[in-house]
């Protein structure tokens, strides 16, 4: 199962500071055999809010995060809950409100015993409001970094003054060239890596039309066998010279209807089955031979682009680990998605913040899978079926 969000937020503490499970397990005011429990068998029930309170204490993160952990490994939220865009008021409403709350904050001055050592000053009336204006800035230059960059906060209405006055506020806090604005970050940073939209988006690789050279070949190899037929009526002139290239027979005028149901059954009726003359099981073996090849084209090519996948992974975590981000980093690989329904990937010269100029660097200085010498992808899937079946044959 997958780590609990509460106790993933836990380990990272206990990872930065080398904390001991018995001591978090105390801190937190819990058992170590509760803890454990939480690892491996997941989080039931929410905890009670002191506990999550003391664990937002020990590890330094805000009381919300962790509740809202807690409520994830519950099932109180999900994840398409929250994907939910909210509405603009209610997250307008939320922003007045923590704004609001942050007015009436303030700063605790020290004041000098008679012993000589400092402690806060007790007395109200000396407390001290805090610098608002520097927490509104805080609050933008985090939310700049969580979205990517200045340039990509403000992409809204760029033209606007409200665009222009908080860009020069945000730039006067974190540079113009935002040398300072990945250190506001809050946000973990997720990157997911679908390698057959890379090499898409791209288009410095062989690999899409070498897996169509490949699934050609084994199409003429088989109409070398049994060829197929098209009809000249049915087809476009390009899709007839493509059918005779592949080695499909091709037939004038247009096809002929499907039989029927009844049709089929009165010719299984009277068919009479016979074993195959020596030609024919000879037929059948290449044919199946060649269908286990194409079968293992697909799977080769998807170990292929696996491959491509953890060389872009371990590229990626180099270049945003050279970034120094205060966030956890998480880099997956995706090979599942269908590259046309995976989002685009970020290109050199074509990305804005430093985030995605560092993703966009890694994936072009990392070899495609048909840039080193080699054999072909057709080569190499016949080279793997070749080794399974003396594999089996030395058995």
């Amino acid at each position: 199962m997958a780590t609990p969000r509460l106790v993933e937020l836990i380990d990272r503490y206990k990872n930065a500071h080398g904390a001991s499970e018995a001591e978090l397990a105390r801190r937190i005011g819990v058992s170590r055999e509760n803890l454990r429990k939480w690892r491996t068998n997941g989080v039931s029930r929410l905890p009670d809010r002191t506990n999550l309170a003391a664990v937002a204490r020990v590890i330094g993160r805000p009381y919300r995060e962790v509740l809202s952990a807690a409520l994830f490994d519950t099932g109180y939220l999900t994840d398409n809950q929250a994907a939910i865009p909210r509405p603009y008021d209610e997250v307008l409403h939320d922003a007045i409100s923590v704004l609001t709350e942050a007015s009436r904050l303030t700063n605790q001055p020290m004041r000098q015993m008679s012993s000589g050592q400092w402690e806060a000053d007790p007395d109200p009336r000396a407390a001290l409001r805090i610098d608002w204006a520097a927490f509104v800035t805080e609050a933008l230059a985090g939310a700049a970094a969580n979205a990517g960059g200045i340039d990509t906060i403000l992409a809204g209405r760029p033209g606007s003054w409200e665009a222009s006055v908080v860009g020069d506020v945000l730039r006067a806090a974190v540079g113009h060239d935002e040398w300072d604005l990945l250190r506001h970050r809050t946000e973990p940073v997720t990157v997911v890596l679908n390698p057959e939209r890379i090499l898409f988006d791209h288009g410095g690789s062989n690999d899409f039309e070498e897996m169509e050279a490949a699934e050609g070949e084994i199409t003429r190899r088989e109409n070398a066998i049994r060829p197929g037929r098209v009809y000249s009526g049915d087809a476009e002139p390009q899709s007839l010279q493509w059918a005779i290239d592949l080695g499909y027979e091709v037939r004038a005028g247009h096809s002929p209807p499907l039989p029927t149901r009844e049709e089929l059954d009165a010719t299984m009726a009277v068919a009479d089955p016979t074993s195959l003359s020596p030609v024919e099981q000879a037929e059948e073996d290449a044919l199946e031979a060649l269908s286990a090849l194409r079968d293992r084209l697909a799977q080769q090519y998807r170990a292929d682009l696996a491959a491509y996948g953890e060389r872009l992974a371990h590229a990626v975590r180099t270049k945003l680990a050279a970034l120094q981000l205060p966030v956890p980093i998480t880099v997956t690989v995706d090979l599942d998605t269908p590259w046309d329904q995976a989002p685009q990937t970020p290109t050199v010269g074509w990305t804005t913040g430093a985030i995605d100029t560092a993703i966009a660097d890694a994936i072009a200085a990392t070899p495609t899978p048909d840039s080193g010498p080699g054999t072909t992808l057709l080569e190499r899937a016949e080279e793997s079926l070749r080794r399974d079946r003396a594999e089996r044959a030395s058995e």
